[in-house]
């Protein structure tokens, strides 16, 4: 399916200033729109030729960015580069065309939606440039979105004042029967689970509150390969909510550790040493890759919906972590399509493994944004998340699931002619 932004889409997704006086500033990590002719920089001069790089994110496949300057003559002072990534092959633009305005100008074609950094290079003090691309404004109507049952301001007051250690689990039951129902679902399927009362601290609510990152994504384990309800390597069932928990067929697969080639900068290095380097982990198949994807979003749910009661760092990784499982799928299925292409194509005529794919990347954007203004839930998960947005990433989620992705606002969403109906 090919997808038609019906808007105007520039998001400027980090900014990195260096050797700069007077600079324009911006909070690092910080989405922020850009809209057609808007300012994109102004500084003043430079020195050592110093690149200024902006990280934008495309929404729309087939893009032309255009860039302009009131000064002319500056074909010898400026270059702007837009690369993909670091290591790859970047396009420059050239300005030579003067508009009708008497303004310098410069076009680069983009073929596939996603983020790319920008590298500009002036000699010496240019005026500011403009960016506008080719697309029209957003649409804010959208297809089928992933929404759960949530009351994340429902009182819980009086389940704190009565905590007391011992209550742990029937405090929980009760704080998810409020907040979360889909957790509440799974408390109650895990309650006679031995191992359940050691991944809870039990010294007070803000506690416990803090260890459910942990203790759900444990818990999620040990429901998903629980052998009642798994086949190990054929088929890995997955709690998703209180509606859905498929049994999806998996095939096998090949060792994770495979992927490791793939592997772009440091950002995920923590899960990459413990799941992809380990001796034992790194020869895990797709159900590895797939069960802990399914843990990570659900210990991010499970603390975020009381996320205004931690205050420790129990916590800290739980946004990077479901980034960080998406990142692995990611290159896994890059890896199965361009290298195991028998498998590939065994998963990719499974309709509720692709569907399953595509809930999976809109849960977590859904978790993600309701996540966000919790600060203790995150360490650098922004750095996690410009990967997942790498155009071969995004490419490798709509292949696999035959939908077009959103990349502007409302990613836990579809595009408004996307015909998707949900399985549950």
């Amino acid at each position: 399916m090919i997808y038609k932004v019906f808007s105007l889409s520039i998001l400027i997704y980090y900014l990195s200033l260096s050797s700069i006086t007077h600079a324009l500033t911006t909070k690092p990590n910080l989405i922020i729109p850009i809209t057609v002719n808007a300012q994109i920089h102004s500084y003043s001069p430079l020195t050592n030729n110093t690149a200024i790089n902006y990280t934008i994110l495309i929404p729309q496949n087939e893009t032309t960015l255009t860039f302009s300057t009131s000064m002319t003559g500056i074909e010898d002072n400026l270059e702007i580069n837009v690369v993909e990534d670091p290591n790859y092959e970047h396009l420059t633009c050239q300005f030579t065309k003067i508009d009708n305005k008497g303004h310098s100008t410069c076009s680069i074609y983009i073929v596939k939606k996603g983020i790319y950094i920008v590298q500009i290079r002036p000699k010496y003090l240019i005026h500011t440039i403009k960016l506008t691309s080719n697309t029209e404004h957003l649409s804010v109507k959208t297809g089928y979105c992933y929404q759960e049952t949530q009351t994340p301001k429902s009182d819980l007051s009086d389940l704190i004042s009565q905590f007391h250690g011992t209550n742990w689990l029937s405090t929980l039951k009760s704080t998810y029967d409020r907040r979360w129902p889909s957790g509440a679902m799974l408390v109650r399927a895990q309650a006679n689970d031995p191992y359940f009362s050691q991944f809870i601290d039990k010294t007070s609510f803000r506690k416990m509150a803090e260890s459910l990152m942990v203790a759900i994504h444990e818990e999620t384990h040990m429901y998903d390969l629980n052998s009642k309800r798994t086949d190990w390597e054929q088929n890995l069932t997955a709690f998703v909510n209180q509606y859905w928990q498929p049994k999806v067929p998996i095939h096998k697969g090949f060792p994770r550790k495979e992927i490791l080639p793939l592997i772009e900068g440091n950002a995920t290095k923590s899960w990459d040493d413990i799941y992809l380097r380990d001796s034992v982990q790194g020869n895990y198949l797709m159900q590895g890759v797939l069960s802990e994807l399914n843990a990570g979003l659900m210990g991010l749910a499970g603390v975020g919906i009381v996320g205004e009661f931690v205050d420790g760092y129990g916590a800290s990784n739980a946004r990077d972590s479901a980034t960080a499982y998406m990142y692995h799928l990611q290159l896994y299925l890059r890896h199965a399509k361009t290298n195991h292409p028998s498998y590939y194509n065994k998963i990719n005529n499974e309709k509720l493994f692709k569907d399953f794919v595509l809930i999976q990347w809109l849960r977590m954007h859904y978790y993600l944004e309701f996540t966000k203004k919790f600060s203790k839930l995150d360490t650098n998960s922004s750095a996690i998340t410009k990967l997942l947005y790498h155009p071969h990433n995004i490419e490798a989620i709509e292949n696999i699931t035959g939908h077009s992705l959103l990349l502007g606002n409302n990613k836990n969403c579809l595009p408004e002619n996307d015909p998707f109906e949900p399985p549950f």
